[in-house]
């Protein structure tokens, strides 16, 4: 993780140490090329961003697909002094947005308390890398985005409808919910507490890597998949039927179900025609196709 869950998982130890969340318990938060940024709501022209990184200490994010003037804002922004206001610095084509300027001491009391909650407009097919500490991640209608980094500490992601070149998610804690995506790259997640959903996955490959918490996948088009559950149960639908999987399948505690039609060769069970390659491996739970 990067430098701003650092800082949460400080704040935090030191609540814990202290004993009392009543005291005034406080952080500073530091980035290089500080004097660059500017405070506030702000809003940029399309055509001139080709990458957005977001840097979010405490508060939803929200999504949205945009053209021409796009804007960024933050809740309660009036109410806020300029140091405790976002900040933003377009540097080349990369827009960069933190949320607080460099330097400031952050009260965690306050940040808890008093969360701000963002929303950012973005160009179609621009590249995405996101890290949020504490709120969750959302998107209600369809983004159109390059290549997507997200990282999420506590909060969760609720994207309802995702296309993308490449899709990198690193979630520790809260629900991962994605509806139909779309990814002409690889698809790789991983969770390490919390359940995660997607409705529909198209895509060259998928790779699941889950902690703890059941996972339930709706397979589309997808050439090769492979999922690593440590525990937590799994279900998984082919939407094709007809296309179906090729499954290899280990298990150190668990069972494997399905009431689909297979042929089974060795430790290859195969659905339909056995389209998508796949290999699922569990330490403990059970594992349903259907």
């Amino acid at each position: 993780m990067k430098r701003i869950f650092a800082l949460l998982l400080t704040g935090l130890l030191l609540l814990s140490c202290i004993g009392c969340i009543r005291l005034s318990c406080s952080t500073p938060v530091f980035y290089s090329n500080a004097d660059s940024y500017t405070a506030g709501n702000f809003t940029y022209e399309a055509e001139k961003v080709k990458k957005v990184e977001i840097e979010w200490i405490s508060g939803g994010v929200t999504l949205l697909n945009g053209t021409g003037t796009l804007s960024v804002t933050e809740s309660g922004a009036d109410s806020l002094s300029e140091e405790e206001q976002m900040h933003w610095w377009l540097d080349g084509t990369t827009l960069k947005i933190k949320f607080c300027k460099s330097g400031y001491n952050l009260s965690l009391n306050k940040v808890f308390n008093e969360q701000k909650a963002l929303t950012v407009e973005l160009p179609a097919f621009v590249d995405l890398d996101i890290d949020v500490a504490s709120g969750k991640v959302s998107a209600e209608n369809m983004l159109n985005l390059g290549k997507l980094k997200l990282n999420t500490a506590s909060g969760g992601t609720d994207v309802r409808s995702l296309s993308a070149a490449e899709i990198k998610v690193d979630a520790a804690s809260g629900g991962t919910a994605f509806g139909s995506v779309t990814v002409s790259g690889t698809f790789k997640i991983n969770t390490a507490s919390g359940g995660l959903t997607v409705d529909r996955i198209d895509a060259d490959e998928v790779d699941i890597d889950s902690a703890s918490g059941g996972v339930t996948v709706g397979v589309g088009a997808v050439k090769k998949m492979k999922l690593d559950s440590t525990s937590g149960s799994i279900k998984l639908t082919l939407l094709d039927k007809a296309a179906g999987a090729k499954i290899r399948y280990s298990a150190v505690s668990g069972n494997f179900n399905t009431s689909l039609s297979t042929v089974n060769s060795g430790d290859v069970t195969t659905i339909g025609d056995g389209f998508t390659d796949m290999e699922i491996s569990i330490v403990s739970g059970s594992v349903t196709v259907e």
